[in-house]
């Protein structure tokens, strides 16, 4: 963690470094093929982010990196949950009125729509081929790549749930002593948690949520929401992102992360450029950007998993191939979220 955070401090230098040195008018640090795009990217001024796969305490700290390596393009998020960042993409591109330049989900599925209509522009960044190589296989080449990797687990709240009695596997959840006390997303708002609901019916059959409702989860909008609510003690468990649990016991809340010796749920995340984007170079940088070293030492400042090879993970976080992954592949399952939302409102009446 020390040499991460070293890591961290030498890249806040050299952001400091550039924009004196933007100032003074000497050349900035940059690769050639990011000198001109940057260049072209200072031209358009700015590049709006949508995004529904991280927090918006996250997001923002994603853009003030972006603006500290890029002085002069600004980046505004605009975060909301994935079904409401979704439609409002889609009601831009039929409006043929594009507001947003870049479009990070956790339902990979819309991006296969977007593409369909032709609403993604082809690119393929520069930086690519730093990905890892499982990471980059999950992408579309030109179209999206895997840009967030957020697995989900459980969590508890230690002030009200002892170790011993933590729930291990996924169905340890349907134990009617969690009655009342578990949280859970609604996949008509979260688009990872239809990825979830997808993989939970294909490894145990549709009962899984059956006897999931019997005990009364709450149901958010956000998959964060129910994290929240064991932050705060008002459910003892909840299924979230493991990235969050981490952050949270790191920051002193009472809360721990169990990686569910079922599988964690490895939601498929990507990040694309829209084809009648207002600031394209911008988009183009952003999305150099997010295959930065710069970002890759922010994601594991905030223990999350970078993207690219040769970073060290912090204590805790154990690398992804050491844990088996429950996934969904985006092609069946846009075939078949729609049915999954009826299926959850049917069974949870919501």
């Amino acid at each position: 963690m020390r040499s991460t955070l070293l890591r961290a401090a030498a890249l806040v230098f050299f952001a400091g470094a550039t924009s004196v040195a933007a100032q003074e008018g000497e050349s900035p640090q940059y690769e050639p093929w990011e000198q001109e795009l940057y260049e072209a990217a200072q031209e358009e001024g700015q590049i709006v982010w949508y995004v529904s796969q991280t927090t918006s305490e996250f997001a923002d700290q994603v853009c003030n990196l972006f603006q500290q390596t890029y002085p002069g393009v600004e980046c505004s998020a605009v975060r909301a949950t994935g079904s409401v960042t979704f439609q409002r993409v889609m009601q831009e591109v039929q409006a043929q009125a594009v507001q947003g330049d870049v479009y990070s989900s956790n339902d990979t599925t819309d991006f296969l729509l977007l593409s369909e209509g032709d609403a993604l522009l082809e690119y393929l960044p520069q930086r690519i081929d730093n990905m890892l190589p499982n990471l980059r296989e999950a992408g579309r080449d030109g179209l999206w790549f895997t840009s967030n990797v957020s697995p989900y687990g459980i969590v508890y709240n230690t002030g009200l749930v002892a170790e011993e009695e933590a729930p291990q596997t996924w169905t340890d959840l349907l134990d009617p002593k969690w009655k009342g006390q578990v949280g859970i997303a609604h996949p008509g708002f979260s688009g990872s948690m239809g990825m979830y609901a997808i993989a939970m019916r294909d490894k145990y059959g549709w009962e899984y949520f059956e006897k999931l409702e019997e005990n009364d989860p709450y149901i958010g909008r956000s998959i964060a929401d129910g994290f929240n609510l064991v932050v705060s003690g008002e459910r003892k468990v909840a299924v979230a992102p493991v990235t969050l649990g981490l952050a949270a016991t790191a920051s002193g809340d009472p809360v721990q992360t169990v990686f569910p010796e079922d599988g964690l749920m490895l939601p498929p995340s990507g990040t694309g450029i829209l084809a009648d984007a207002p600031h394209p170079n911008a988009a183009k940088l952003f999305e150099e950007f997010l295959l930065s070293e710069a970002y890759a030492d922010l994601l594991i400042e905030n223990l999350r998993y970078p993207l690219i090879q040769g970073v060290e993970l912090p204590e805790g976080m154990p690398p992804l191939d050491d844990v088996e992954l429950l996934t969904v592949d985006p092609e069946s399952a846009a075939t078949e979220v729609v049915e999954i939302q009826d299926q959850f409102r049917a069974t949870f009446g919501i």
